[in-house]
């Protein structure tokens, strides 16, 4: 076998070289076709979730930020003398000493 020397081509079936390569390996470059549809699909699905995070993370760095500023307010607010302020006009008395413990003892028969 000479390799020197081109394949013979049926002219009414192929017009050039190259087309009858690409008739004779349809089914390789089918292929090669559905793996670049393949990677275009996953590189446009990776795109959209990673702004789709991104969009995300900045939500979720606003909700902290909301969060803190509730919880530190709350904690200002429930401090002592920030409820005595609160209740002072509303004849409510907040006495100074905490509590007595009242103890009953156990009667022994």
């Amino acid at each position: 076998m000479e390799y020197t020397k081109p394949p013979k081509i049926n002219k009414t079936k192929y017009p050039s070289v190259s087309a009858m390569v690409v008739w004779k390996n349809k089914m390789f470059v089918l292929f090669l076709f559905g793996l670049v549809l393949i990677y275009i699909g996953n590189v446009q699905y990776t795109e959209y979730r990673l702004r789709k995070i991104q969009i995300l993370e900045k939500d979720i760095t606003k909700l902290k930020w909301n969060y803190w500023t509730i919880k530190a307010d709350m904690l200002y607010e429930g401090m002592e003398e920030q409820v005595g302020k609160k209740v002072s006009g509303k004849e409510i008395i907040i006495k100074e000493q905490p509590p007595h413990i009242l103890i009953q003892k156990e009667k022994r028969d």
